[in-house]
């Protein structure tokens, strides 16, 4: 169930599965704690697939998935700027407004960025961390495919049917190529997004967000809770070399490279990904 809250003035959506008494583990020795989910560029709370969710919740997790600022049902921006820091104290004023004390922060590629901040800036709030195919934005890091830079750059009709259309065919090229999706199933998911929810705006301002940010690498530096970097071998968005900078600039970090997999998470690999996290959540009380 779609909630909302206020977090650093802005309008949240959220959504908070799995139970709240799983939330403490000082409070209860059988808690697993909060997991909380960022998403990625222009991507509603949905692209953490709820089976993906399901797994964590029932391994005794709370999870929490919500929309950044400017996308889904969060509040949207039109004619402000902002930035990745922004973003993350959105995710640091989440957890404060539903008075959680420490969560495991997983993100994904843009979500992995606004990760890096918030774990670096507030370490007593964040007790592991997992990056899933993202990058540092050093300078000299592998660009995407000249494929995927010409579908990012293509400009559409200004329509929901062409902004569907442009969103399926991006998705064709950057998702996991050793586990293809039915085109109807994209087709679907794209159809869903839109009518919860269609602001391209908002996508823009979030590459804006990106773009303007840069390097992280001070940031990776003062990250010193145990960390994953997860990557498929064969994204073309986020290359590979990515998530091994990644690795190589946090202390301590554990790098997972995944046959086959692109810029998404394939329902054959959830089960994987999961247990990845949760292996590296563990290791917060060995």
């Amino acid at each position: 169930m779609d909630k909302t809250l206020s977090s650093n003035g802005v309008q949240l959506c959220y959504q908070d599965l799995g139970s709240a008494a799983l939330a403490d583990p000082a409070l209860d020795s059988t808690a697993k704690g909060v997991i909380l989910l960022i998403a990625g560029l222009g991507e509603q709370l949905g692209e953490w697939p709820d089976s993906f969710c399901t797994i964590l919740v029932n391994a005794g997790f709370r999870v929490i998935r919500y929309d950044n600022r400017d996308i889904g049902l969060s509040e949207k921006m039109s004619g402000k700027n902002y930035s990745l820091n922004d973003m993350a104290n959105d995710a640091a004023g989440l957890l404060d407004a539903l008075e959680i004390k420490h969560a495991h922060i997983v993100g994904m590629s843009m979500g992995g960025m606004i990760a890096q901040i918030l774990s670096a800036e507030r370490p007593d709030t964040v007790a592991s961390l997992c990056l899933i195919m993202s990058s540092s934005g050093r300078p000299g890091l592998p660009a995407a495919t000249p494929e995927v830079q010409e579908i990012m750059a293509k400009k559409t009709d200004g329509s929901v049917a062409g902004f569907i259309e442009n969103w399926v065919e991006g998705k064709r090229r950057i998702d996991s190529p050793g586990y293809p999706a039915d085109d109807a199933v994209l087709l679907q998911r794209a159809k869903v997004n839109c009518q919860r929810s269609y602001n391209p705006g908002g996508y823009m301002r979030h590459l804006n967000a990106i773009y303007s940010n840069g390097s992280r690498v001070e940031f990776l530096e003062k990250i010193n809770c145990p960390t994953l970097i997860l990557h498929g071998k064969d994204d073309p968005l986020v290359r590979k070399e990515c998530g091994e900078d990644l690795a190589e600039h946090i202390q301590g970090a554990r790098l997972e490279l995944i046959d086959g997999m692109g810029h998404n998470l394939p329902h054959q690999l959830q089960q994987r990904l999961c247990d990845s996290i949760i292996d590296n959540i563990n290791r917060v009380n060995r």
